[in-house]
C-alpha cells in the first residue's frame, strides 16, 4: 500500500463551538496530547500566558471577531498520524481538519466520517507532498530543469 503524507481533509463545522472540537479529538485521536498553554496568546495581550488548554481553546471560542488554528496530535497508538486542526476564523465559524499519512481509500473513510459528524457536504481535501531526493547533488540533478 502507497502512503501519501500529509493528505488534508477540511470541512466547514458551522458556527465555532468547543462541543464539536472535543467531539472530533474524542472520535479520531483519544488520549491525544494536550497544547501547551503558551500555544497561543491573546491578541490584545501578547504577554499573558494561558494556563490550560481549556482555558486558551475556550477564550478563542467565547470571543468573537478573532481567528486561531489549533493542531493537536497523538504519538501512540495512532497508526495514519492524525493531527486534528481546528481553525476559528475571524467570522467566528469553524473549519475542521485532518491531516493524515495514507492512501485515497483510507482518506475517503475518514472525509466521510468527518463529513457525516460535522452534518457538512462542504469540504475540500488537499495533498503536501515533498518531492523526494536523497542530498542537495541529487535535488540539484532532479529538478534544475524545473520552472516555478
Amino acid at each position: 500500500m502507497e502512503i501519501t503524507k500529509d493528505i488534508i481533509y477540511q470541512v466547514y463545522a458551522g458556527k465555532k463551538s468547543r462541543k464539536i472540537i472535543d467531539l472530533i479529538l474524542a472520535t479520531f485521536i483519544p488520549d491525544y496530547e494536550k497544547l501547551n498553554p503558551d500555544y497561543a496568546c491573546k491578541p490584545n495581550d501578547q504577554n499573558y500566558i494561558f494556563k490550560t488548554e481549556d482555558e486558551m481553546v475556550n477564550y478563542f471560542i467565547g470571543n468573537t471577531g478573532i481567528s486561531q488554528t489549533f493542531y493537536w496530535n497523538k504519538y501512540q497508538d495512532n497508526p495514519y498520524h492524525i493531527m486534528v486542526g481546528a481553525n476559528i476564523t475571524d467570522d467566528d465559524q469553524l473549519i475542521i481538519s485532518l491531516t493524515i499519512a495514507g492512501n485515497d481509500e483510507i482518506g475517503e473513510k475518514y472525509f466521510s466520517q468527518l463529513k457525516e459528524i460535522l452534518q457538512s457536504n462542504i469540504g475540500i481535501i488537499s495533498y503536501i507532498d515533498p518531492v523526494e531526493y536523497e542530498n542537495g547533488k541529487d535535488f540539484i540533478s532532479k529538478y534544475s530543469g524545473s520552472h516555478l
